[in-house]
This record gives structure tokens, C-alpha cells and sequence, in this order.
């Protein structure tokens, strides 16, 4: 779907349950929920409950954009609400589907909320942008994005003013980051760090790093996936969608961005591939802080680029850090798809970042840094730590501790593990909630 300010006609229009409706059309009828009324020449009608919440208004908002999609409706109108951004939001949202590999792409609905304000209907366009980039990122095949295809992707971001760098193996190599070089060294076409930064307005007083998983493909190198847990490894670097896609929402939105805010996107690229140069199990790697770590198992790849980001982002002088990742498969055990687990060590940097996904309409909750059970992952080994102590008992939380040893400033991680995709389609899970932690940054 694509906001619009005004229709000439709708395909089908949305009212507000009210007198002018007999008990019979509405009964029953609950909140979040939308009942076809009539459908005639000019146009379909449908009602619904006018929204008391927020929550309400999203639930609506997807439940519309699924009605629109199952009466192939190509514009739809919906009455003024208090919650009209909330509304919009999810049905934007919920009215994307990937279309670039189908031999009949289809048309885009158009969307009119009515009462928006300019300022509303600018920030819910932005919103849409870079939540649409990141979907496009995670959808693509891996045969479409590679780290090269994707640095491509983010170069495209200059045209709104953001500058871009991109590192390629020989750079990062010299950058002494050996974890993202060992991840890539089995794929053809090597490891990428991409750098995405937003001046900051006036004299820089923050420096805001979004760093991004970006496993492009994920076979679990050596240490191999069967084949139900490879399906689906393109979406691994749903992490790095986030992360460029908010910083795309930003390009658009760079006034709001308070005052001295710089932010930086960092991207580690690369494919988890079986090939000669492959790294092993028991192969020690030097990461760009100087630790030592044994990689233990080559499917706990992603904390390995992350850790090397993560220090580079330090190194260049960001004040606060987050990360994105698709990290662990016991996080969507623990919390199922529709919640990322929050990991943090600073509680101002943690209720920012709930109040943002409260906000973004996204759910987050905290886990703990329970810094014992990094003792898993410093014994038996000759080298400072493991990458994996092959027990899954904890192991979103001893991933977050391996991350720790990587960051020298306030730093939050989510493992959004599960929350990429919903019904194999990509959700950008993560834009909205950065978005909306980046504007409210004072």
C-alpha cells in the first residue's frame, strides 16, 4: 500500500459502527475487527469499531489491508481517528507483499486516512520507505544478495544525503577484524563492512551506532544445518534490513533527528559457506579488540561479525550501541516471533528502547546479562573464549555475553531471531522500533 492525501474514489471505504448501522450488521462486532457491509457499483463498504487505543488501531489497520487484499480493492479511505498514524502505520505495513519475482507483480492500493496532519503523513511515508527497503533486503534470494549486492543496496542511501563506505576483504583484513574475515572465508565473494552515517545537525555532541547482523547466507559452514534449517537462511541478515532500512526512514526524516545527533549504521556482510578456505571447529581467530577466540561451532556465526563491528563502532567513537540480529534459535523458544529479547547494560539506554518499540507497535522484553554463564564459554579452551559451548541451555543469553566482551560504551542487543519473517514473508522488524529510539534521542 502506499499513502496518498487524496482520492478521487475508493475502491472501498471504511465507517465508523454507529446508529446509522442496525444491530444486525454490527453485532458481535468486536475491536480490531472490520465486517463487509455492502458492496456495490460505486464502491465497497465495510465497518468497524472506531478505535479506543493504539493497539486497537493496528489490529484494524492489518485487518482493512487483508479485506482490500481479498476484495483486490485499489484504494481504500478510512474516517478520521486519534489513532489515524497507528492505524496507517499497520495497514502499510500488513499491504506489502513481495511481487519483484512474480511474472504478474500486480498493483499497489492506495491508502487515505483522513485528519492526518503533514508532519503525520511525512513520518508514516518515511516509515513505509525504509520499512519496504528492509523487507526488499530480506526477502531477496541469496542468488540476489550477496555482501557485494547488499553494499550496492546501501550505497543507493547517498541519494538522500547519507554518506556510505564500504570495506571490502583486504580492508578489513587490515582492520585486524579476523572474526568477519573467518565467517566469509569459505563464499566466493568475501566479507563486506558497510558503514551508513547521518551528520549530524550543528556540533556533534552523540554518536548513535546501529549495528546489523548480516549474514546473507547461512548453510552453518562445517558444523552444517540439515536441510529443514537451511531453508530460510537468507533472511539471516534481517538484522541488517533493520538497521538500513531505519537508516532510510532517517534520510527522509534528518530534521527531526534532534540537534548534534550523528547516527551510524554498521553493517558485517557476509556468506557462512563449507569450502576449502572455510573456517573449522577448533580454529582460533584474532578479533579486532585483540581477543582470541576458538570457534567451537561454525553456525554461531553471526556473533563472530557482530563482535568485530561492534569494536569498530567503539573504536570510531560511538557514544551508545545497538545491535540487530537473528541470533539464536532457543530466543524464539523462549519467547516465540512476535518478541525480541532485550539484552542491555545500561537501564537509561534499556527504557528508551522499550518506550521506542512501545511506540513502533513492536514487543520487546528483557533478559538478563547473568554474567556467570559466561564461564561456558572461557573453559576448556586454550584460547580467551569460545564462540559456543554446544549447550543450548541459556544460549541467548550467552550470546549476549560473548557480544559484551566486544562493546567499551552503553550498549543494548536484540535478538530478533524469529521476528524477520512471519509466514516466510519479511516483516523489517526493528525499523520502527530504531526509528522511534533515534528521534526521541535528546
Amino acid at each position: 500500500m502506499s499513502l496518498v492525501k487524496t482520492l478521487e474514489r475508493a475502491d472501498l471505504a471504511l465507517v465508523w459502527a454507529g446508529p446509522e448501522q442496525t444491530e444486525r450488521l454490527t453485532q458481535g462486532l468486536k475491536a480490531g475487527e472490520v465486517r463487509l457491509l455492502a458492496r456495490t457499483e460505486d464502491g465497497d463498504e465495510a465497518v468497524a469499531l472506531a478505535p479506543a487505543s493504539a493497539r486497537e488501531a493496528r489490529d484494524l489497520g492489518a485487518a482493512l489491508a487483508g479485506l482490500a487484499r481479498e476484495l483486490k480493492a485499489a484504494s481504500v479511505k478510512v474516517p478520521a481517528t486519534p489513532h489515524g498514524a497507528a492505524l496507517a502505520q499497520a495497514a502499510l505495513a500488513e499491504g506489502w507483499r513481495e511481487r519483484r519475482y512474480r511474472q504478474t507483480p500486480g498493483t499497489t492500493p492506495s491508502l487515505l486516512v483522513e485528519g492526518l496532519s503533514d508532519e503525520a503523513h511525512a513520518r508514516l511515508s518515511a516509515l513505509n520507505a525504509g520499512l519496504t527497503f528492509a523487507r526488499e533486503l530480506t526477502s531477496a534470494p541469496a542468488n540476489v544478495l550477496n555482501p557485494v549486492t547488499l553494499a550496492r543496496e546501501a550505497r543507493t542511501l547517498e541519494a538522500l544525503g547519507l554518506d556510505v563506505d564500504v570495506w571490502d576483504g583486504d580492508d578489513i583484513q587490515a582492520r585486524g577484524m579476523g572474526l568477519l574475515a573467518a565467517v566469509a572465508a569459505g563464499n566466493a565473494t568475501g566479507p563486506r563492512l558497510i558503514r551508513v552515517t547521518l551528520p549530524a545537525r550543528g556540533e556533534k555532541t552523540a554518536v548513535l551506532a546501529l549495528v546489523g547482523k548480516g549474514i546473507t547466507f547461512d548453510t552453518g559452514g562445517y558444523s552444517i544445518k540439515p536441510a529443514a534449517g537451511m531453508n530460510g537462511m537468507k533472511n539471516d541478515m534481517g538484522g541488517a534490513a533493520a538497521v538500513l532500512g531505519a537508516m532510510r526512514a532517517l534520510g527522509e526524516l534528518k530534521a527531526q533527528v534532534p540537534e548534534g545527533v550523528e547516527v551510524r549504521a554498521y553493517v558485517a556482510a557476509a556468506e557462512n559457506m563449507v569450502g576449502p578456505n572455510a573456517m573449522r571447529p577448533g580454529d582460533i581467530y584474532r578479533a579486532a579488540n585483540g581477543l582470541h577466540v576458538e570457534v567451537t561451532n561454525t553456525d554461531a556465526e553471526g556473533r563472530l561479525v557482530l563482535a568485530d563491528a561492534l569494536t569498530v563502532a567503539c573504536e570510531e567513537g560511538a557514544t551508545e550501541l545497538v545491535d540487530l540480529a537473528t541470533l539464536t534459535g532457543v530466543k524464539v523458544s523462549a519467547l516465540g516471533n512476535d518478541i525480541a529479547a532485550l539484552f542491555s547494560s545500561d537501564p537509561a539506554l534499556t527504557a528508551r528502547l522499550k518506550s521506542a518499540a512501545e511506540a513502533a507497535g513492536e514487543h520487546v522484553w528483557e533478559l538478563p546479562l547473568h554474567q556467570p554463564y559466561l564461564k561456558g564459554y572461557q573453559k576448556n579452551t586454550v584460547a580467551d573464549l569460545k564462540n559456543s559451548d554446544m549447550n543450548p541451555a541459556g544460549a541467548s543469553i550467552k550470546a549476549a555475553l560473548f557480544l559484551q566482551q566486544f562493546v567499551t560504551r552503553p550498549w543494548a542487543h536484540l535478538d530478533i531471531a524469529g521476528n524477520a519473517t512471519r509466514e516466510e514473508v519479511a516483516t523489517g522488524w526493528g525499523v520502527g522500533t530504531l526509528v522511534e529510539y533515534v528521534l526521541g534521542r535528546l
